[in-house]
This record gives C-alpha cells, structure tokens and sequence, in this order.
C-alpha cells in the first residue's frame, strides 16, 4: 500500500474514532442532563447510581461511595448480617429522602431495613417501596459522579466536550484553507 492510501485510512479511522466520540459525549451528557433536571439517580439498562450521603452504613459504605443498584423487581431478597443492600424512599427528620440501607428481616411483604452504623432498625417498609438492591460498590464511576453531582464540575462536563469540538472544527477549517491556498498557489505558479 502506498503512503496516501494508508494515510486516507488513518485519516477515516480518525474521524470514525472523532464521530463515535461525540456521540458518546452526547449521549452520556443528556443521560446527566436528564437525571439531573429529573432530580432520580441516573437508569442505564434497568441500573442506577447512588451517592451515599451519611455514614449510617460505615464501614461497608462510607459518605461519597457511589454504588450500582439493579432496580428491584419484587423478588427474593437476603436478610441478616450479610442480607441485601436496598434503596428505598424513605423519611429522614420528616423530609422524604432516598435511603440505602440493609435487609435485616422480611416477613411477606412487609421489610426492616438498618443501617450497619445504626443501633436501631429503621419503620418498617413494603416491598414496594424498595427502588433498588445493590450489586456493586464502584471506584471509576464514584470520581465522574462526584464531579457531576457539583455544579461547576456538572457545567464542566457539558461545555467540555463543546469547547473541544469547536476548537477541533476550527483546527480542521484553518487546515483546509491552507491546503486551499497551496493549491491556489501552485495552480497560479502553472499558469505563469
């Protein structure tokens, strides 16, 4: 192959690369944007994401852990010790709040949740309550949500991926006007 053709074929990698890029920026920022605006934790495929915000289950989940929770669809759940970690809507001082704490007890419907750090167990709740079980603990993803769960770090992550797009298109644009010029250039040459 010669230089040109592997040239045109990086070149095409590249934008590929440039255009699958942009779309993922896009897509992860409306998927933000929306979770935000909605005031839910973000859903990807039936998972969503938690910020824990007490210490209530120190030392297994400390304040800023983010955690992956698959949405819970009524079924078995783990109680003890080692029983399952639930989400649920709950009151905290009389205000409706998002809690994340374990399964200590089911008996049919009805379920007590505690938090490992609590003496007490939480009112009792109904399945139905529950939002979410946890599956995964998350150290990646806890850096990026903590960012977005900032306001100037939430702004960042939109004009960002802007800001880099236009600079790119201006670089590509001053790049095709020279490359214009030099061809003006030698065909001005020829013609002399």
């Amino acid at each position: 192959m010669d230089k040109q053709k592997v040239k045109k074929i990086f070149k095409g990698i590249g934008k590929a690369l440039s255009v699958a890029l942009i779309v993922f920026e896009v897509m992860l920022i409306v998927f933000f944007v929306a979770s935000k605006v909605q005031g839910k934790p973000p859903t990807f495929f039936g998972y969503q994401v938690y910020s824990i915000r007490t210490g209530s289950m120190s030392d297994y989940l400390v304040v800023g852990d983010v955690i992956i929770s698959k949405k819970y669809d009524g079924g078995e759940l783990r109680a003890g010790e080692d029983g399952d970690v639930v989400t649920y809507l709950g009151e905290i001082g009389g205000e409706s709040a998002m809690i994340t704490h374990r399964v200590i007890e089911v008996d049919g419907d009805t379920v007590i949740t505690q938090g490992d750090a609590n003496e007490s167990a939480d009112a009792p709740i109904k399945k139905s309550d529950i939002e979410a079980v946890m599956v995964h603990k998350t150290v990646i993803i806890d850096k990026i949500y903590k960012v977005i769960l900032n306001d100037w770090g939430f702004w960042l992550l939109i004009f960002t991926p802007i800001a880099l797009l236009i600079v790119f298109e201006i670089v590509s644009l001053v790049k095709e006007l020279k490359k214009e010029k030099e061809v003006a250039d030698e065909n001005e040459e020829r013609k002399e």
